[in-house]
């Protein structure tokens, strides 16, 4: 029995959807292939040295080949009906942009939360009427014409198959989806708060279960902890002992308990911004080389807000082209879920200029990240590992402390010597430009 009064707790309504083998669908719908019934695989090289890595394969591959999306290139069989392709990454970002611009036609902005690329959480409560007034219908009924609905609006429009989990809440929504939508022949499941301890405390494995590891798994085997239901029913005050605030939140998740509420997650906004450009030495021709210096500039101006206190969720890259070029250059920016992680912005700017730079000679680079939040006022991302986050954490921290005490030389990374890196160079150069002036490396 659960420790719980499920009657006390929040009762939403929550969709979390994902695209179904999303890059491989996006390369079937491409080629007027149907996603479930082609044999297909995104590799990150299709020659035959046998280097690279299967990225995502389609379902039938997966069934019929038994490949996963961490399978080598040399180890993918040999099928005369398998088609192989690289990935085209502005490709599947213009598609999850359309895919989630269908979702906005059901719910507002703040009860949309975009996870991943292939995943996005939908509170549907406030609009599940509007679009189902019939009161003959349950809200169990309601529910899953929503869910229908949803799928076969991005069905029509993008041929992409979805999953989606149904919960209460959007933890039991996630574990719904991961554990039983991906199986069901509607691709649809729901896990309410009176499944829990039919379906949640079932969940075996425990690495099953969102949010738990290998590395976890094994500290709690060694509290005596081998499954959901004992975890469920452990010694909370035990378990914040051992493991922190991280304890008492694995407890409520083995409950079925999540008080998130998308809308009220909102982070308090400030208008403040940190940023930092500059003027290259020279002409830059070599992509790799300009997110060599892009790379650098995510880490400077990471570094700055961390020692401010700081977490953002909007990154803009600007990128300014040589005269000889026609075009000036371009400037995009993107919402991101609040971070302060080098790795997390890095990849955002990254992405950015992966979509909208077109091979021209670049010289003026400029990073700058806003809607500011405090810290201390940042709820933690549910979906995210927690070994993961905490090893992020204390990476940039530990290199930060570093740098503060010994200089930014001291320790870089493995790109900053290569052609066309600028951080080593600039690290000379007088600090301290609030805004980013011309060589300013505040924050390293």
């Amino acid at each position: 029995m659960s420790n719980f009064d499920y009657s006390l707790e929040p009762l939403r309504d929550v969709l979390l959807i994902d695209a179904k083998s999303f890059y491989a669908s996006c390369e079937c719908v491409a080629r007027g292939k149907h996603p479930l019934k082609t044999m297909l695989v995104v590799m990150s090289t299709t020659d035959n040295t046998g280097n690279g890595l299967v990225l995502a394969a389609s379902p039938l591959a997966k069934k019929i080949l038994g490949i996963s999306n961490v399978t080598r290139a040399d180890d993918v069989p040999d099928h005369p009906d398998l088609i192989r392709v690289t990935p085209r990454m502005n490709y599947y970002i213009e598609e999850n942009i359309k895919i989630n611009n269908i979702f906005r036609k059901y719910v507002a902005d703040e009860d949309l939360f975009i996870y991943s690329i292939d995943e996005s959480i939908l509170d549907i409560t406030r609009t599940l009427n509007l679009f189902f007034p019939d009161k003959t219908l349950t809200r169990r009924q309601k529910r899953w014409k929503f869910a229908r609905m949803i799928q076969l609006a991005v069905k029509n429009k993008t041929g992409i198959y979805l999953t989606v989990g149904i919960g209460d809440n959007p933890l039991l929504a996630k574990l719904a989806l991961d554990n039983e939508s991906k199986h069901s022949k509607t691709f649809i499941s729901e896990w309410r708060y009176e499944d829990v301890k039919n379906k949640v405390w079932h969940i075996h494995p425990m690495t099953d279960f969102w949010g738990i590891g290998r590395k976890m798994e094994k500290r709690f085997s060694k509290m005596g902890i081998s499954s959901i239901k004992e975890l469920a029913n452990a010694d909370p005050n035990v378990l914040n002992e051992k493991l922190g605030i991280m304890g008492l939140q694995y407890y409520h998740h083995a409950n079925g308990v999540d008080r998130t509420i998308l809308s009220d997650t909102a982070p308090t906004v400030k208008e403040k911004s940190y940023g930092n450009s500059q003027v290259l030495h020279r002409n830059y021709y070599v992509q790799s080389e300009i997110e060599t210096v892009v790379k650098e500039m995510a880490e400077q101006v990471a570094a700055r807000i961390r020692r401010h206190g700081f977490q953002t969720s909007c990154v803009n890259l600007y990128i300014g082209f040589s005269y000889h070029e026609k075009k000036t250059g371009f400037s995009h920016q993107m919402k991101i879920p609040a971070t302060d992680s080098t790795k997390e912005l890095s990849k955002s700017l990254i992405i950015l200029f992966r979509k909208h730079y077109q091979g021209e000679a670049v010289r003026h680079i400029g990073v700058t990240y806003s809607k500011l939040t405090d810290i201390n006022q940042v709820q933690m991302n549910l979906f995210e590992p927690y070994e993961e986050l905490v090893k992020n954490e204390n990476l940039d921290k530990i290199i930060d402390n570093i740098r503060r005490k010994y200089g930014f030389t001291a320790i870089v990374h493995a790109n900053s010597l290569s052609d066309g890196a600028r951080s080593i160079a600039r690290s000379d150069l007088v600090s301290g430009h609030h805004g980013g002036g011309a060589g300013g490396l505040d924050g390293l």
